[in-house]
């Protein structure tokens, strides 16, 4: 059938987007918290974890794009 969408995929797109919410909010947590006073390595702590939110983000949304409009 031409114009399905498949439900699995968008179903998985979804959770990984949400995973991507607590290390959107708790990198900047951390870097206003430590990674301005403390050491270096908590700036790159609160760098990685944004960093892993956004890659998580952007690749549960190409998944979900996947799921409604296929390759």
């Amino acid at each position: 059938m031409a114009g399905k969408s498949n439900q699995e995929l968008i179903v998985a797109g979804l959770y990984k987007m949400a995973w991507s919410f607590p290390f959107i909010f708790i990198g900047p947590a951390l870097f206003i918290g430590k990674g301005t006073t403390g050491a270096w390595y908590w700036t790159a702590i609160a760098l990685l974890i944004m960093a892993t939110g956004v890659f998580l983000a952007v690749w549960g949304l190409r998944t979900v794009l996947k799921g409604f409009f296929g390759d």
